[in-house]
């Protein structure tokens, strides 16, 4: 690997980035959540989508864990690199196998409760799902903020 020396104004400025795009993500998904939801989809389908998200971000976690490579955009690439010079390969390691184990315990239970609940009620409430999702969004700014 290349040694960069990393400013940290520069990692600051990257981290900035990565979460406006996350950010912009985010609003995406809230936005479609509330257009299927306002149409009528069922709650299956909607549980189902998530479930095959959770997956194929663990699968994502689990290839940058065993190769050291980010999929993603540029930025997000840079930041990797950055805390991973920043941290230190051995803590960036551990902080990286931390994130899958508790990825994985969720997207597993995520999966059985998706496939062993009754989806059987009637309709999803867009208020039932627009505060749980933006507790969520807003921790994850406070997070990555912090």
């Amino acid at each position: 690997m290349n040694e960069i020396a990393w400013d940290i104004r520069e990692g600051k400025r990257l981290k900035k980035i990565q979460l406006v795009q996350s950010n912009l993500v985010t609003l995406l998904l809230f936005v479609l959540c509330a257009y299927f939801l306002k149409n009528g989809m069922e709650a299956s389908f909607l549980f189902g989508i998530c479930c095959a998200v959770f997956w194929l971000y663990l699968a994502s976690m689990v290839y940058t864990l065993n190769t050291g490579r980010t999929i993603g955009t540029k930025t997000s690439r840079r930041v990797q690199d950055f805390d991973k010079d920043h941290f230190g390969e051995k803590r960036w390691k551990r902080k990286k196998i931390i994130e899958v184990v508790f990825s994985n315990v969720i997207t597993v239970v995520f999966t059985v409760l998706l496939v062993n609940l009754d989806f059987n009620f009637e309709r999803l409430d867009f208020q039932v799902i627009a505060i749980p999702f933006i507790g969520a969004w807003i921790g994850h700014n406070i997070g990555e903020i912090m």
